[in-house]
C-alpha cells in the first residue's frame, strides 16, 4: 500500500514538473510571437519618419518650383496643407507602443489592427479624390505659368518638367499603393497570429 502511495506521489511530482515545463514553453512562445508582431510593425514606424523628412523637402522644393514656373500661392498653400494633413493622418493611423504588443491584452491589440486597416482604407479613398483634383490643377498652372514667363522658361524645359511630373506622379502612385498593401498585409498577419495564439490558450 505504501509502495503504491509512493508511486502515486512520484507520478504527481513528475506531472507537476511536466506542467511547469509546458507552461514555461507556452510563456516563451507567447513572448516570441509578441516580439515578432512588434518587429513587423517597425516598418510603419520607419515609414512615418521618412514621411516627415519628405514633407520638409516638399515645402522647399515646391516653393522653388512655384517661383520658377510662376504658379499661384493658392496652389502652393493647398499643396502644403494637403501633404501635411496626409502625413499627420498617416502618423495617427500607424501610431503604436511596445506595451500594446509585449504586455497588453492581445484581443484589444487585434481590434486596434482592424481599426488601422479601416482608417487606412478611408485615407486611401480620400487621397485618390484629393489627387484627382490636385493633379489637373498643378499641371494646368505649370503649363500656363511657364507660357506666361516671357521666355524665362523654354518650351523644351516646360514640357520636360511636365513629362517628368507625370512620370513622378505615376511612380509615386505605384509606391503609395505598394506601401498601402504592405501595411494592410502586416496588420492582417498580426490579426491572424493573435487569433491563432488565443485559440491555443483557450
Amino acid at each position: 500500500m505504501e509502495t503504491k502511495n509512493n508511486e502515486l506521489e512520484e507520478m504527481r511530482q513528475q506531472l507537476g514538473i511536466l506542467k511547469e515545463k509546458i507552461d514555461g514553453q507556452k510563456l516563451i512562445n507567447d513572448k516570441l510571437i509578441r516580439q515578432s508582431m512588434l518587429n513587423k510593425m517597425s516598418f510603419m514606424k520607419k515609414y512615418t519618419w521618412v514621411s516627415f523628412f519628405l514633407l520638409a523637402y516638399i515645402y522647399v522644393a515646391f516653393f522653388s518650383l512655384r517661383e520658377q514656373f510662376n504658379m499661384s500661392w493658392l496652389l502652393y498653400i493647398a499643396t502644403v496643407i494637403i501633404m501635411t494633413v496626409n502625413v499627420l493622418f498617416d502618423a495617427y493611423i500607424n501610431r503604436f507602443s511596445k506595451d500594446q504588443f509585449l504586455n497588453n491584452d492581445l484581443i484589444a491589440t487585434s481590434k486596434r489592427m482592424v481599426r488601422m486597416k479601416k482608417l487606412r482604407k478611408r485615407s486611401l479613398l480620400i487621397g485618390i479624390i484629393g489627387m484627382s483634383i490636385w493633379s489637373p490643377w498643378f499641371f494646368t498652372e505649370l503649363y500656363y505659368g511657364a507660357s506666361s514667363s516671357n521666355g524665362l522658361v523654354s518650351p523644351d524645359y516646360m514640357w520636360g518638367t511636365i513629362v517628368g511630373g507625370l512620370v513622378g506622379l505615376l511612380a509615386g502612385a505605384c509606391i503609395g499603393i505598394w506601401i498601402y498593401l504592405r501595411m494592410q498585409s502586416i496588420n492582417s498577419d498580426i490579426i491572424q497570429q493573435i487569433e491563432e495564439l488565443t485559440k491555443e490558450t483557450e
